[in-house]
């Protein structure tokens, strides 16, 4: 009799990828229902959402974390120049910090995400359901 598949360990890595890009889109989050609170602009916070969603997301899929760190790359050069250009200016100083702390964020997290053992563990995790699935059907 064959031992059940056992599910492959998260590299550290990667742990840390998956808590550095949630972080990140709260940090944008936060300055988009901010800014939208200043200008009385309501329902702007839509696309940091998808990009919290899409990024949790990321645990479980690979398609997830692909999609997360592109939406946050977008984010991230829609928001940054803006932050560089007000990180002095006394009213908008704490959230263009918020910026730049989470682009730092969605950095390192983009790197760490697609380093070898994060790639790695997505293609056992692949396998390993591919495998699930046959013998499921057999």
């Amino acid at each position: 009799m064959t031992e059940p598949l056992q599910r492959p360990k998260r590299p550290a890595v990667l742990i840390i990828a998956l808590v550095l890009l949630p972080l990140a889109s709260l940090f944008f989050a936060l300055v988009e229902a901010r800014v939208a609170a200043v200008q009385r602009v309501g329902g702007s916070e839509g696309l940091s959402t998808l990009i919290l969603l899409f990024s949790l997301l990321a645990i479980w899929f690979n398609w997830s974390r692909v999609t997360s760190v592109v939406l946050l790359a977008f984010e991230t050069v829609l928001w940054l120049p803006g932050a560089v250009v007000n990180i002095a200016d006394e009213g908008w100083s704490q959230l263009a910090s918020y910026v730049v702390i989470g682009a730092v964020f969605f950095v390192a997290g983009a790197v760490l995400v697609f380093r070898a053992p994060s790639n790695l563990y997505y293609r056992r995790i692949k396998r390993l359901r591919k495998i699930r699935r046959r013998t499921a059907i057999d």
